[in-house]
């Protein structure tokens, strides 16, 4: 517990209050007033502390831990030493049951919660002076009370009853001051709140800024607390303040002038100071006025504005010449915002009137002009027409002659000409070409020499001078100008009156002409004239344009040295043929050249002479090359290649050796020297290499590096590729050499009669006697060498001359020969001279009609059908029979095997090894056998090996078979012995 007595006094208030602010506050109050004050936290305490000091006055809080004020108050007014000490309580009596309670408690005042420290005071000072009264009066009495609808009836001394009475009455007359207080200010918030509404709606209804000023004014005085006021108004160009708008003004600023000239709220407006509502305290205009200001010296100033923009001030003038509250500045910055809107939004109206107004007034004078000039109008309407397509046209069209004809058309359809022609000069014969007209010519041009000589004989003169001066010529009335004498007849006859001559200028040279012809005399005037022009003009630059973007598109895909495409192009064809050949499951390569030491040149002969050597390199590839290949330029010495070989074989080498030798095998002759060139190669294939057109790249690119290492000419990509290509290339050069010094050899298998038993037929098979190994090499891997590298044409008519030659020996010995079927390839087959082959194999012997056979498979017939058809009746035309050889294997078409000359089917052997044992093979195999029968062809089933298939085909009604069952293909000398003997030399060599 805290004391602190004053001893002057002699007078002691015990404070009894939990909370230390509240408490501190009342001992300052107290202490202030020059009482001693002690303080207790709660009420247990203070208790114990008035009855050890017995203090003259307790204040205490109601609400306090241990013991409340209730509580405390009833322990000191039933102590006997305590009960005349009075206490108050301070509380909110904010329930009837507070107030019975500290009644009965026997409190002798209240204090509500928060107080005021003059209400506190008094109070305290009364019950002080009223402490010996109370003393004399111990009367105690009952009062009956009626509070919150109940009746209470409360015992104690009249004093304290009366003073609790008077006290509970000033709270209830605060609390009513309080709520009048309330009222008035909800009425004037309810005030204020009308007048904004009003204020808005004026607003919102005035359309000029006069109309905005008085409507402010207006519906601002039915705010609280305004009583006057005046809008000035800043005009930014005459750089001074302009009085809007007045209301409710005293006599002293109603005189004229009296609102002119400067003042501290427009000092402050314009030094960007007013940038939010102020009060005036004392207003020099209303001060220094000369008149009755009804004493009136403030008033508040409200800015006006919107956004950025400071338009004006508001000045309002309050009530009892009294200043704005805080609220009420408030309130009138938010009118000042909605005013600057409206004042914003006015004026942008009367800007919109004015240009509504102005725009009215020259759409009228237009309008007038317009009627004026309507014949004017229509007239270059139809030229405005044609200037508006041949412009969309030269913006929608890239090709030249397109253009030419659209400008034409355009000009007849849209401009009404009776004709228009468009001409191109030629520079060296100085003859204009007609390239594209429209309209009706009915053979005028023919019989006009357009030369662009003056002096040319039967020319028009107007063409001509339009060429030479390179600008316009008008003849507007053809039947009186001397220009066109000799013409005149032949143009007044198809409709023509006047005419123009423009010249389509491109690099200020004269390109060609536009010429137009009118039904009507005059038709060329001035203004016209400057849209026919300017269409000329647009098509002279049209031309220009279409010709630099032919230059640029050039250059931009070709190399402008050698004409080939760039990297750029070949990227985007590679890409495209990557594409293709995904599509098709085909194969092509990329090779990559590079000329060695192509530096040297440049340096040693100069950059034209590289140049040069550049130009003849190139020629030299395209010789090499196929059309169907791509070739490029990358670099300075680079170059690509892309070829449809792509299968790393022996083919696309010989390309490769095609390509070096036409490189190295000749020197080149630049300026006047002899050079000898050599080139590295490399090469990747698709897809083996690489599926994208990068990879592709990067690996050829790569392989040629590897070249260039290695000293190689050429490497491949893939080292595996690069031994196999080596491999193919070796067994070619032996094949090669096997065919120059006869090492091939031809063995023969019988086909026997199935009835009989009797050799009806040999078939030619051709061997390699390989002189390294001393053996004989099958077919199937010497065979695709051949054909890959062509070697098979000359190793098929030597087949063919060897097997009549066999025949004709055979036959000299007395010997019944049967006929000799020679396979026939598909390179054979495909060559233009295959017939005249056969008739040559023919011509040199004698007596061998009906002795050959060409045996050729289905699926190689299938081909070319119609070509292949034609050839085979030209060698049936020789004698020469034809069997289709591995039938059921290709997909024949009845309707063209019906048509085809053919004398045998050879049933696939793949059919007749599995027939016993597959049902779907014996049934296959049958009908094949019923189609030839129908066909009237003789079937021959090949692949026989066991005396089953045999018999099966006996049963069936085959004609022949041809395999191991009989015999083995044997030499040529062992068939003389097979046609003498009839035995199969497999059991005698067995």
């Amino acid at each position: 517990m805290n004391t602190n007595q004053k001893t002057n006094g002699k007078v002691e208030i015990l404070i009894a209050e939990d909370s230390p602010t509240q408490a501190e506050k009342l001992r300052h109050l107290l202490e202030g007033h020059g009482y001693a004050v002690a303080a207790a936290p709660d009420g247990k305490q203070a208790l114990a502390a008035a009855r050890g000091r017995k203090p003259t006055l307790i204040i205490s809080d109601v609400l306090m831990p241990e013991m409340d004020g209730f509580a405390l108050c009833r322990e000191i007014k039933g102590d006997e030493q305590l009960k005349d000490v009075p206490v108050i309580l301070l509380t909110t009596l904010s329930d009837v049951r507070d107030i019975m309670q500290g009644l009965e408690c026997g409190a002798d005042n209240f204090i509500r919660k928060p107080y005021e420290e003059r209400y506190l005071l008094a109070r305290v000072d009364y019950l002080l002076m009223n402490r010996e009264l109370r003393k004399s009066q111990k009367m105690r009495m009952g009062v009956e009370i009626y509070l919150g609808g109940q009746r209470h009836f409360i015992s104690a001394e009249q004093q304290q009853i009366v003073d609790l009475l008077i006290s509970i009455y000033e709270e209830a007359v605060h609390i009513n001051e309080e709520l009048k207080l309330r009222q008035r200010e909800l009425a004037n918030s309810n005030q204020s709140l009308s007048g904004l509404y009003r204020v808005a709606e004026g607003l919102n209804r005035a359309v000029s800024e006069r109309e905005v000023c008085e409507k402010a004014l207006e519906h601002a005085l039915e705010l609280p607390g305004v009583q006057a006021g005046w809008i000035s108004l800043w005009e930014k160009e005459n750089n001074a303040f302009r009085t809007a708008a007045v209301r409710n003004l005293p006599p002293a600023l109603r005189s004229e002038g009296a609102l002119e000239g400067s003042c501290e709220c427009r000092r402050r407006f314009l030094a960007g100071e007013l940038n939010h509502v102020t009060n005036i305290l004392e207003c020099e205009r209303l001060k220094d006025a000369a008149g009755d200001t009804l004493g009136l010296i403030h008033h508040a100033s409200v800015p006006l504005g919107m956004g950025e923009r400071s338009l004006g001030i508001l000045n309002l003038v309050g009530a009892e010449r009294g200043l704005f509250g805080d609220g009420e500045l408030e309130t009138l910055y938010g009118v000042g915002h909605q005013v600057g809107i409206a004042l914003e939004r006015a004026r942008l109206h009367q800007h919109l009137e004015r240009l509504v107004e102005e725009r009215t007034a020259a759409l009228t004078a237009e309008v007038a002009e317009r009627k004026e000039q309507e014949a004017r109008v229509i007239r270059l309407n139809r030229i405005y027409s044609v200037l508006s397509g041949i412009n969309t046209t030269i913006v929608r069209v890239r090709e030249r002659q397109k253009l030419f004809d659209e400008a034409c058309r355009i000009a007849v359809e849209h401009g009404k000409f009776v004709f228009a022609w468009i001409g191109t000069l030629d520079a060296d014969t100085r003859q204009v070409t007609p390239v594209a007209k429209a309209g009706r010519d009915d053979g005028y041009l023919a019989q006009i020499n357009l030369s662009a000589k003056e002096d040319a004989s039967g020319n028009c003169p107007l063409t001509a001078q339009a060429m030479i001066g390179a600008k316009p010529v008008i003849c507007n009335d053809i039947a009186t100008d001397e220009a066109m004498k000799s013409l005149r007849a032949e143009a007044l006859s198809r409709g023509y009156r006047s005419l123009v001559v423009f010249p389509l200028i491109v690099e200020d040279r004269p390109v060609g002409v536009f010429s137009l012809y009118a039904p009507e005399p005059n038709a060329f005037d001035e203004e016209e004239m400057r849209l026919l022009v300017e269409m000329a003009g647009d098509i002279s630059f049209a031309l220009d344009h279409l010709k630099k973007e032919e230059q640029l598109n050039y250059l931009a895909y070709f190399d402008a040295l050698t004409g080939l495409p760039n990297r750029a192009l070949f990227w985007d064809r590679l890409d495209q043929r990557v594409g293709s050949a995904r599509r098709d499951q085909q194969a092509f390569s990329v090779i990559m050249l590079d000329i060695e030491r192509f530096s040297a040149v440049n340096e040693t002969l100069g950059r034209q002479a590289g140049d040069e050597l550049l130009r003849q390199f190139v020629r030299r590839l395209k010789q090499a090359l196929d059309e169907t290949d791509l070739l490029a330029r990358l670099a300075d010495d680079r170059f690509v290649i892309a070829t449809r070989r792509g299968d790393g074989g022996a083919d696309l080498a010989h390309v490769l050796e095609r390509i070096l030798s036409a490189i190295q095998g000749q020197a080149f002759r630049v300026g006047g020297s002899e050079l000898r060139v050599a080139a590295k190669a490399g090469v990747a294939s698709f897809p083996a290499d690489g599926e994208e057109v990068e990879g592709l790249y990067r690996n050829a690119e790569a392989a040629l590096k590897k070249a260039k290492l290695s000293g190689d000419r050429y490497l491949f990509y893939t080292p595996e590729l690069n031994a196999r290509v080596a491999e193919k290339l070796a067994l070619e050069n032996k094949l090669r050499r096997a065919l120059e010094e006869q090492q091939l050899v031809l063995h023969y298998q019988p086909k026997i009669e199935l009835k009989t038993g009797r050799i009806s037929g040999l078939e030619a098979l051709m061997r390699w006697n390989d002189p390294d190994t001393s053996l004989l090499v099958p077919p199937f891997e010497f065979i695709p060498i051949l054909e890959e590298t062509g070697l098979i044409l000359d190793a098929g008519r030597w087949a063919l001359e060897q097997a009549i030659a066999d025949s004709a020996r055979w036959k000299g010995n007395r010997l019944k020969v049967p006929r000799i079927a020679v396979n026939v390839s598909p390179i054979q087959l495909r060559q233009k001279d295959f017939v005249a082959t056969v008739e040559r194999a023919l011509r040199g012997a004698k007596d061998m009609d009906g002795i050959l056979e060409l045996e050729i498979t289905e699926s190689l017939i299938m081909q070319d059908i119609e070509t292949n058809i034609q050839k085979l009746r030209a060698v049936r035309d020789l004698g020469v029979d034809v069997v289709v050889d591995d039938f059921g294997t290709g997909y024949s078409s009845l309707a063209y095997i019906a048509r085809l000359p053919i004398s045998s089917l050879k049933i696939d052997r793949a059919f007749i090894v599995n027939m016993a044992s597959k049902p779907d093979d014996l049934s296959i195999v049958s009908t094949i056998i019923s189609l030839g029968h129908s066909l009237e062809l003789k079937v021959v089933a090949e692949g026989v090996e066991t005396e089953e298939q045999a018999n099966l085909l006996r049963l069936l009604k085959c004609d022949e078979f041809q395999g191991y069952l009989f015999s083995r293909p044997v030499p040529a000398e062992q068939v003389e012995s097979l046609l003498q003997e009839h035995k199969s030399p497999s059991k005698s060599l067995s």
